[in-house]
């Protein structure tokens, strides 16, 4: 398998694994109450808690993997200025720090709120969930601009790796961001 296979099957476990994450997260914030004896879906809040916990440690591994797999490119970029950067380029690097800076501190968080409500029979609301949510989201966002900003590279691997053709998504709000052959 060559490095750039193996990066992008990476990839796609981390999207999975963080996905699931986000999912789980949006439902226990938004749609799941906040008891503890409640059911959703069939399953009681705790298994839907410990999915959130389960798949995010997962994604968590597959980044610190992805990190030191992109570490040679993460130290070339660490000395040059901004300025002197292409546009696309500067706009990765700048997206990537604040991304990296909330994916951090939404895990922090977590594991603080998680901790708070150990052995606590009733759920409370803390600073530190509300935090996670905060962080969460905009982590969200941002890695949503992450990957339009590597969509490029998203749909010329997904056509090779697991031949899914991507053509019809060659536009985001109204700008061209991939076209095949290009």
């Amino acid at each position: 398998m060559s490095k750039t296979e193996k990066n992008f099957w990476l990839d796609v476990t981390i999207f999975v694994a963080l996905l699931i994450t986000t999912l789980t997260g949006f439902f226990l914030w938004l749609v799941i109450p906040h008891t503890l004896d409640i059911f959703y879906l069939g399953l009681p809040r705790s298994t839907w808690v410990a999915a959130h916990i389960c798949f995010g440690i997962m994604g968590l591994a597959g980044i610190v993997l992805h990190i030191v797999w992109h570490w040679d490119w993460l130290k070339a970029l660490r000395g040059r200025p901004l300025a002197g950067m292409q546009k696309k380029l500067r706009a990765n690097r700048v997206v990537n720090r604040i991304m990296w800076f909330a994916y951090i501190a939404t895990n922090v968080s977590g594991a603080l709120a998680w901790t708070l409500h150990l052995g606590v029979d009733t759920y409370i609301v803390r600073v530190p969930d509300r935090l996670h949510v905060v962080f969460g989201v905009a982590w969200t966002i941002l890695t949503i601009a992450h990957l339009v900003l590597h969509w490029k590279w998203i749909a010329s691997t997904s056509e090779r790796y697991m031949h899914v053709n991507l053509r019809g998504l060659t536009t985001f709000r109204g700008k061209k961001i991939y076209r095949q052959g290009e």
